[in-house]
């Protein structure tokens, strides 16, 4: 895996390459979810951007209803109201 758990006071962040490995799931697809709201804010990192490891599960249940039963991206912000 690339890179380390970034701590940022208590909180520890993943880079959104390193969750994108983590997933199988390709970087621009995962930054196109941040960028649609769906991951809440994401926070600058020296080397880009950082998920929170709180939202983890939260990715997981997105990869689980985009990229494995199909659901769009309307459908799937839907589903995580």
């Amino acid at each position: 895996m690339s890179g380390a758990t970034v701590w940022r006071g208590d909180e520890a962040y993943l880079r959104l390459e390193t969750v994108a490995e983590l997933y199988h799931v390709r970087v621009v697809w995962l930054r196109e979810v941040a960028e649609r709201g769906l991951l809440g804010r994401l926070e600058p990192g020296d080397d880009g951007p950082l998920i929170a490891c709180v939202q983890l599960d939260r990715v997981a249940t997105i990869v689980r209803l985009s990229v494995h039963l199909g659901l769009d991206w309307s459908q799937l912000a839907r589903e995580l109201d």
